[in-house]
């Protein structure tokens, strides 16, 4: 799971996948579902309580979220945040490390 954020509000995102409500992460105890368009499967567009066609993704949230008199929320705004270190090593080092040569 990766983190991300629905209309500003922090979570924890998984792109294809269905989870059960067990299978939360430690603080994060309220599970969603996201839809994506009809004809545009690369962003979600709606938060719903339970996602049967157009599934998007899972997504666990601090806080329960108020859906009001409507079924869903629309999604404004889905930013994911990159989990992962980014590293630069020089060729010199890279060819020590494999044994490279030139040539």
């Amino acid at each position: 799971m990766i983190t991300a954020y629905i209309n500003g509000i922090e979570c924890k995102f998984c792109y294809e996948e269905r989870f059960s409500p067990e299978q939360a992460p430690l603080g994060y105890p309220y599970m969603y579902y996201l839809r994506h368009d009809e004809d545009n499967w690369t962003i979600p567009v709606m938060l719903e309580r339970f996602v049967l066609v157009n599934f998007f993704g899972t997504v666990f949230m601090k806080e329960p979220v108020d859906f009001g008199t409507e079924n869903y929320i629309d999604v404004k705004h889905f930013e994911m945040k990159s989990d992962y270190i980014v590293f630069n090593m020089s060729a010199l080092v890279l060819k020590r490390i494999f044994g490279l040569t030139n040539g």
